[in-house]
């Protein structure tokens, strides 16, 4: 089987050479770390996590309100808090995959919006694949410790809404 391969791959190479030394239109390619073939491969797939827990960007954080929150999902999520945009969050909490975590020093009235995914991306502060974003409908206060739990349940007093990517 080794010998198979070998055949093959010293076949192709012949192949080529011979055809750019028959064909003397074309020009030999010039530049540092050119070649006269091309080949593509797929990076593999990446499926980087932050820490359980850990506060991936902070604008804010300077009250006395808490939020506990238990992921039950097998996805991991990043939990944005805001008094407004998105985008321009006090807080986001990365929370891993079956996994609790408590973000403090929530400030005023916020809402909580959700970005769920696969390969979290640091320095995009976003997930790269199987992207999901959402926001609980209800405002929080910070004068109030809450606790949200990220899996449907029957019977659930809390109510989300899908949102564009943020």
């Amino acid at each position: 089987m080794l010998h198979r391969r070998l055949f093959a791959v010293i076949a192709i190479a012949t192949a080529l050479a011979t055809s750019a030394c028959l064909d003397d239109t074309k020009s030999a390619p010039t530049g540092k770390g050119s070649t006269s073939t091309s080949s593509t491969v797929a990076a593999p797939l990446q499926n980087r996590r932050a820490d359980n827990g850990a506060v991936v960007q902070q604008n804010g954080l300077n009250g006395s309100g808490e939020l506990k929150i238990v992921n039950g999902n097998s996805s991991d999520c990043a939990i944005v808090v805001t008094s407004g945009d998105p985008k321009s969050p006090q807080a986001t909490i990365y929370v891993q995959g079956n996994s609790e975590a408590t973000l403090s020093g929530i400030a005023g009235s916020y809402f909580v919006y959700m970005k769920y995914g696969t390969d979290w991306d640091q320095a995009a502060l976003g997930f790269t694949r199987d992207q999901e974003f959402s926001k609980f409908d209800d405002v929080f206060d910070a004068d109030t410790e809450w606790e949200i739990t990220l899996q449907p349940s029957i019977g659930g007093n809390a109510s989300t809404s899908d949102v564009p990517s943020f």
